[in-house]
């Protein structure tokens, strides 16, 4: 068994086939040492040619972290290629970085490509060289195949990772606009998890029913609740995930209760959170829930546009898709949309 074994590549993103490289190599050695190779510019360039989020080494390092948490043998540690001349060029300068981030003796590497053998051996004389599946004959997938189509390859992508890969659907309007239920109803026929409203419970948990006595310390911490309601839903999402209303809607209720928008809310306001908003026209059937204050359809029809021009606003504007019609009309709108965004076949 190896004292100390290197595993390196750029894991962008993360897959099944590095885990499982990643778990054989720890068996074959007392400390097992992962390395993300990262050039900042390369990085950025591949994800912009993929339509990406740039897969930061950040994020890379943390999905990688959260997966071998329980491992005390396996270390993650970074290199940092930014200012080294690209592969297949480079190898004497990455060496050097390599021993500055492995200061240990490095008994060997574990790689699965042939192609690393001679100048690895070339720069760590003192090194094996442990060849791994280079086929990848039990994932057959690369990060580049998982980058050019990213939903048809979710199974290969590493838990951690997925939440950043999810399509995210941001559904709001005003009060009875079936909200609530169509966030439902698209989770449940995506199979998938959801955010419901946190406003919409509030008052009942924290001030005993009573929407008389709001403070601009509620709504902030209605936004704060809000988020982290937003971040679990998203860690068990299956390729989309959905969420009932967000920080905009808790600012336009401040603006109802209190006569002003909140500065704690607004910090939470992110269009660049989500891909979509499905945003719901109050054309239904105002529904009296005990909770509901605006009943008149010209009085929901002036808030409807409140609302709207609240999000083009705060940046929206570029992602807002209208649905409107009855319960059905509203469904079918919205599946046809998110299925598009899947690539789905449209029934």
């Amino acid at each position: 068994m190896y004292q100390t074994g290197v595993y390196f590549g750029r894991f962008c993103p993360p897959h099944r086939g590095h885990l499982y490289q990643m778990i054989v190599a720890s068996t074959k050695c007392e400390k097992l040492i992962v390395v993300i190779s990262d050039n900042k510019h390369q990085t950025e360039q591949i994800c912009r040619e993929a339509g990406l989020p740039t897969i930061t080494y950040q994020l890379r390092k943390q999905w990688i972290g959260q997966q071998l948490q329980d491992m005390d043998h396996i270390q993650v540690r970074v290199l940092d290629e930014t200012d080294i001349p690209e592969y297949p060029d480079g190898w004497e300068e990455w060496s050097q970085r390599m021993r500055q981030v492995v200061p240990e003796k490095i008994d060997a590497f574990f790689v699965g490509d042939q192609e690393m053998d001679q100048p690895l051996q070339q720069y760590f004389p003192e090194a094996a060289i442990d060849l791994f599946d280079p086929a990848r004959s039990r994932y057959p997938i690369s990060a580049t195949e998982i980058r050019a189509d990213i939903l048809n390859n979710w199974h290969y992508i590493l838990g951690p990772a997925r939440p950043f890969f999810a399509k995210k659907v941001l559904i709001a309007g005003t009060e009875s606009c079936g909200k609530t239920t169509l966030t439902k109803c698209l989770a449940k026929l995506y199979n998938t998890s959801w955010s419901e409203e946190v406003g919409r419970y509030y008052a009942h948990d924290y001030l005993a029913g009573d929407e008389t006595i709001y403070t601009d310390e509620d709504f902030g911490r209605m936004a704060h609740l809000q988020a982290e309601q937003d971040f679990h839903a998203l860690r068990s999402s299956n390729k989309v995930c959905f969420f009932d209303t967000d920080a905009v809607v808790t600012n336009y209720y401040s603006e109802l209760y209190m006569g002003h928008r909140n500065k704690l809310v607004e910090a939470y306001i992110n269009p660049d959170k989500y891909d979509v908003l499905m945003f719901l026209t109050p054309d239904v059937k105002w529904v009296d829930d005990g909770q509901r204050l605006n009943g008149s359809q010209e009085r929901r029809e002036m808030l409807n546009n409140r609302l709207l021009a609240m999000y083009e606003e705060f940046g929206f504007k570029d992602k807002i898709v209208i649905i409107r019609g009855d319960y059905n009309q509203r469904l079918t709108q919205a599946i046809d949309l998110v299925d598009g965004m899947l690539n789905l076949e449209t029934k």
